[in-house]
């Protein structure tokens, strides 16, 4: 009597346990892409947006480059990570990196005149 008591205990909580084990949730990343390179879990915006995991460069800038990071181009297609070429379109224009605006849309890398 002792003994299936014991044993239904161990069953019934392993039937509790093992199905949280499916709930944790883990973001293996792609290959690191270098030196000063972060990054940037999956997460989710306010407007339901979710935007996947993603790297960025943190690092000094390199001239006539700049890292594109992984986005949603206009019609939905993930876009991974890269470098793009860049030519100032004159003297005194900066770079304005592409980042997540605050509604979770993707702002393309710009040129803006000072």
């Amino acid at each position: 009597m002792m003994k299936s008591v014991k044993f239904l205990l161990i069953v019934l909580g392993l039937a509790f346990i093992l199905p949280l084990k499916s709930c944790a949730v883990t973001y293996p990343h792609p290959v690191h892409h270098g030196p000063h390179f972060v990054w940037v879990a999956p997460r989710t915006t306010p407007g339901g947006v979710v935007i996947p995991g993603h790297w960025v460069y943190r690092g000094k800038p390199y001239k006539n480059k700049v890292w594109v990071p992984g986005h949603y181009n206009r019609r939905g297609h993930w876009i991974h990570g890269h470098w793009k070429t860049i030519k100032r379109p004159r003297h005194g224009a900066v770079w304005v990196p592409g980042h997540w605006n605050r509604r979770g849309v993707w702002v393309s890398g710009h040129w803006r005149v000072r």
